[in-house]
């Protein structure tokens, strides 16, 4: 069965799982101070209020859909980086192996267990970062989930704050919302980024 097909009681996990539903397009987005996946910079959404726009990436290792659009999201980068700010934020596992299980992660080779400190969901985050082998800067979430909660982004999500600080793309939630957010997104950037 792949993630896509997933049967109604994964979905009924899912939103069992998922924090409730507080952002809509025009809302002030929700500050945050995090840390990078390396340890070495602390970044402050709000400090780029003003200045310019910013692409928030929530997601995790362990979710396919996430894996399979994360390169459309490092081809945005690419060409936006340099007037929007992208960071990809790591939130709390989707599928670790002592959680809800996905036969395609074994397949693959994605074999994580469901980190229980700081440390540990950093160095997921490491992994994460290395296998994409990303430009887009990595920030790790905290183990309260606070940023997670905020956004509502578990189990992954994208959203496009504009320069007032205003959510400007709110995507659906993951697996279904990525490729769709993706889009619109792009998009945006082509219309607002030139």
């Amino acid at each position: 069965m792949s993630y896509g097909m997933a049967a109604q009681p994964g979905r009924e996990m899912e939103k069992i799982m998922r924090h409730p539903e507080t952002l809509k397009a025009g809302d002030a987005a929700p500050d945050f101070t995090l840390t990078s996946h390396d340890g070495k910079q602390t970044v402050r959404l709000a400090d780029f209020r003003g200045a310019k726009p910013v692409v928030l990436i929530f997601g995790s290792y362990t979710c396919p859909p996430f894996r399979d659009v994360y390169p459309t999201l490092e081809g945005l980068h690419k060409t936006y980086g340099a007037r929007v700010a992208f960071f990809y934020l790591y939130i709390r596992e989707a599928h670790p192996v002592d959680g809800w299980k996905l036969p395609r992660n074994r397949r693959e080779g994605v074999v994580i267990k469901d980190p229980k400190t700081m440390e540990e969901r950093t160095q997921v985050a490491q992994q994460a970062c290395a296998f994409f082998k990303t430009e887009i800067p990595g920030l790790v979430d905290t183990m309260d989930d606070a940023t997670d909660r905020a956004y509502a982004a578990w189990p992954s999500r994208i959203y496009l704050v504009d320069v007032n600080g205003k959510i400007a793309v709110r995507g659906n939630p993951g697996p279904d919302g990525l490729a769709p957010a993706a889009r619109e997104i792009e998009h945006w950037l082509q219309t607002h980024a030139k």
